[in-house]
């Protein structure tokens, strides 16, 4: 049997799975700018191998942090009503969403524009030109934040949908009843692949939210999948049985879709086999994360895990921004890929966490970075010197009570 939660409802696994995920989704960026693809902003160095590395962690990486999202949604839902969750789901994301868009994106844009087009404006020129009735016109970019748009529409779903608890517990009900034993790998490999097949070739993956279908078929099923089984032990103990089977199935499916990639035979029958390759790394990966995280890390609250689940958000949207603004300033300077690869790196990961350790410490900013406000601080407690001193005023104070019979003299 999987052991409980962590204090407060929480659960450390999950946790640990979020972290994990965005220090992959980090040096998945990084890894970005080598690619032969155009990205914001592109090394010098370019490395066709890439293009199939890349495809160890990008089936999967965003299907787990969806599916961890929701599930965090729902274990925040059994504490709070509906709009106490709407509540704190809009005071959590909109604000980062205003601040993010209007302070870290433009940065990025106008390092992009000036190092491919020749742009000799300052931040400040591109900032007023993105906020013009111009720039509004031609569509405001919100680059990477897209995710915490995306995390604030599924969570109106998701709210919604806690409005009519009768169809939630049906619901998870039939998920524990039907996806048991071999039907918890094979069902949704089977709803990840139709989907891949019959979407992604007419929407790809776009990241806008008004037209982004298969991203949202994707995305928004393992959201609520994983709003929906968070609370259903039966689920767990079948992917922590599953997880030795998940993970060689990973792990010779991600070879196979590498090879697939890199031959130029690879889409035969329209893609089919490798959408359904695709959508069999997705799964198989996600369900060997959870059952092993669930297995081994379910109660492992530890400071570091505080520590670092408190720095996500911050992180997040920071580490774009560093690293696009430190290739900028890299790119041409010719580094030798040894030095610049752990150099930008080491920039993008050390610079985000100071960012995070700056920002934590004022309550003013905190909101902007995702961050709950901090509550008034306890007292500290007293010195071993100082509880004796109290003590010893404590009784010296006290009021002589006379025996009882006793007389004035």
């Amino acid at each position: 049997m999987s052991p409980p939660p962590t204090s407060h409802g929480r659960r450390a696994d999950l946790d640990w799975l979020r972290i994990g995920a965005l220090g992959l989704l980090i040096l998945y960026h990084v890894g970005l700018a080598y690619t032969p693809w155009d990205w914001h902003l592109n090394s010098r160095h370019r490395f066709a191998a890439m293009e199939e590395i890349i495809l160890l962690t990008s089936p999967w990486r965003l299907t787990l942090l969806f599916l961890v999202s929701g599930a965090a949604l729902r274990l925040m839902s059994r504490k709070y009503d509906s709009k106490a969750v709407l509540k704190a789901r809009f005071a959590r994301l909109v604000p980062p969403l205003l601040f993010g868009t209007l302070i870290l994106v433009p940065p990025q844009g106008w390092a992009e524009t000036t190092a491919k087009d020749g742009y000799t404006g300052s931040v400040v020129d591109w900032w007023i030109s993105e906020f013009s009735l111009k720039g509004w016109a031609d569509g405001i970019p919100i680059n990477h934040l897209w995710f915490v748009l995306y995390i604030g529409a599924y969570s109106l779903v998701a709210v919604a949908l806690l409005t009519r608890p009768g169809w939630i517990a049906a619901a998870e009900a039939w998920l524990e009843r039907v996806l048991t034993g071999w039907k918890l790998l094979v069902l949704p490999i089977l709803y990840l692949a139709v989907v891949r097949q019959l979407l992604f070739p007419w929407f790809g993956l776009n990241n806008q939210i008004q037209h982004d279908w298969y991203n949202h078929a994707s995305s928004l099923g393992v959201f609520l999948f994983g709003f929906l089984v968070v609370g259903r032990p039966g689920v767990w103990d079948q992917l922590e049985r599953l997880r030795f089977v998940a993970l060689p199935l990973a792990a010779v499916s991600v070879a196979c879709l590498m090879a697939l990639h890199a031959n130029a035979g690879g889409n035969l029958l329209f893609g089919s086999v490798k959408n359904g390759m695709f959508a069999v790394v997705q799964w198989t990966t996600v369900c060997a994360a959870l059952g092993f995280a669930s297995r081994h890390l379910r109660a492992a609250d530890t400071p570091l895990k505080r520590y670092l689940n408190d720095a996500i958000f911050p992180v997040y949207m920071a580490h774009q921004t560093l690293l696009v603004l430190a290739l900028f300033v890299l790119a041409p300077r010719g580094l030798p890929a040894w030095i610049e690869v752990p150099l930008l790196s080491a920039i993008t990961f050390s610079g985000s966490l100071l960012i995070y350790e700056a920002v934590r410490r004022f309550d003013l900013i905190r909101p902007l970075w995702g961050l709950k406000p901090r509550g008034p601080k306890p007292p500290p407690e007293p010195t071993p010197a100082r509880l004796a001193l109290m003590t010893a005023i404590r009784n010296d104070a006290a009021p002589v009570v006379e025996p009882a019979g006793a007389r004035p003299a």
